[in-house]
């Protein structure tokens, strides 16, 4: 990631990262000085208990390892696995909405913007093909974009597909403007659990991450996009301290254009590549800003997914089985419609030469409703055991600013 270089031009200094995550613990020695507590959007009062903000403690000392000047923020719209409310991994991230309807996910983007973020990171997603786009939450994410702020997401933990993952299409990740970030192994190649799809723009490291352990007030080892999509966030505040009038579509397009194998094209399993964080700060020295836009408006300009930036229009990894399950129940009820007119024709005729009249019962049938589902932190970093081993990426309690990786 080149990060030691890139402190030679930008340390984040005057950056707000905002983490809509489980929250986060300001007192850890990770944090402490950098950080600030905002609201809690699931309207709890629990900050005190032992369990909470693990997972967004975790990921806010990943931004500050690579923006060590820089602040973060934490609002909390989803539980830690030990809070003892938290029920599944789908545990309801859309329950509670404020007098205008929003969710509390899309509460905190729109807090974020208004409360000085100039990065919102969010290492969380669905994870369910049920889950689905949110009008407020795609219009909170138009309103952030609009006011020049830096979105990003975990791509998903969904790609072994060989293990029986389901590779799901993950919002907010596949929320356009949002830059998707996958995670990737020591030698650049995408790490066996991170979903691929055509809207993942980048990738940054995913193993191995030595980051805070809110329980010990130490560090400990996790992987996952989540860790990917911090780190990424934390490039991003050096950039925007550096040049604080670059849109969010030019930060993204500096970050993929020198990427580490942006010259040889896009791929869907790492975008453009793991970033550079040297790299794209000289790149950005170099462009006029633009005014900033949300998708979907004049001016917006290209954004990733498919067909506007060269991604590829198909991809063929694995099924959605959203996608999966909408054609098969086609494909059911088409048989039954094709199988049901066959036995009326030959019932109508039956009937008739029977000298009998009459219609079949019937009337409109009632599809099941699906609910949406909540967005929830990123499988693991905290689910399963990982032997530490030698790593570039290793990270530790923060460096003095001219040593880089955090060593042990």
């Amino acid at each position: 990631m080149s990060v030691p270089a890139a402190h030679t031009i930008s340390e984040g200094k005057g950056a707000t990262v905002a983490i809509i995550d489980t929250g986060i613990r300001t007192d850890h020695p990770a944090l402490k000085g950098r950080a600030k507590e905002g609201p809690d959007f699931l309207q709890e009062d629990d900050q005190s208990e032992s369990w909470y903000g693990e997972h967004g403690t975790s990921m806010a000392s990943s931004i500050l390892d690579v923006a060590p000047q820089a602040r973060v923020l934490g609002l909390r719209v989803i539980r830690d696995p030990d809070d003892p409310d938290y029920q599944n991994s789908r545990e309801a991230l859309h329950q509670g909405s404020s007098r205008d309807g929003d969710r509390p996910f899309a509460q905190a983007i729109t807090y974020a913007v208004d409360h000085g973020a100039d990065v919102i990171s969010m290492s969380l997603g669905s994870d369910s093909a049920w889950d689905a786009y949110q009008e407020d939450e795609a219009e909170a994410i138009e309103y952030a974009l609009s006011k020049g702020v830096v979105l990003l997401a975990g791509a998903g933990n969904e790609g072994d597909v060989e293990q029986g993952e389901e590779n799901i299409v993950a919002y907010p990740a596949a929320y356009p403007g949002v830059i998707s970030v996958a995670a990737s192994v020591p030698d650049g190649a995408r790490a066996t659990f991170s979903s691929v799809h055509s809207y993942v723009d980048i990738a940054a490291p995913g193993v191995l991450i030595h980051s805070a352990d809110a329980a010990s007030g130490g560090r400990k080892p996790v992987q996952g996009t989540s860790s990917a999509c911090a780190l990424a966030a934390g490039v991003s505040a050096l950039i925007v301290s550096k040049y604080p009038e670059l849109p969010p579509r030019q930060v993204a397009q500096v970050l993929k254009e020198t990427a580490s194998h942006a010259s040889r094209g896009y791929s869907v399993e790492t975008g453009y590549g793991v970033i550079n964080a040297h790299a794209a700060l000289r790149a950005a020295g170099d462009l006029r800003p633009e005014k900033p836009a949300a998708i979907g408006k004049a001016g917006a300009g290209v954004h990733f997914g498919p067909g506007d930036d060269g991604t590829p229009q198909m991809v063929s990894y694995g099924l959605d089985p959203l996608y999966f399950a909408i054609a098969a129940g086609g494909a059911f009820v088409g048989l039954l419609a094709v199988s049901g007119g066959f036995w009326l024709v030959r019932s109508g005729r039956r009937l008739q030469g029977e000298g009998f009249g009459g219609t079949a019962p019937g009337g409109p049938a009632a599809y099941p409703q699906y609910a949406q589902q909540p967005m929830s932190a990123q499988h693991n970093p905290y689910g399963q055991p990982i032997q530490p081993q030698q790593n570039p990426y290793r990270q530790q309690p923060t460096p003095p600013h001219s040593q880089w990786p955090p060593q042990q």
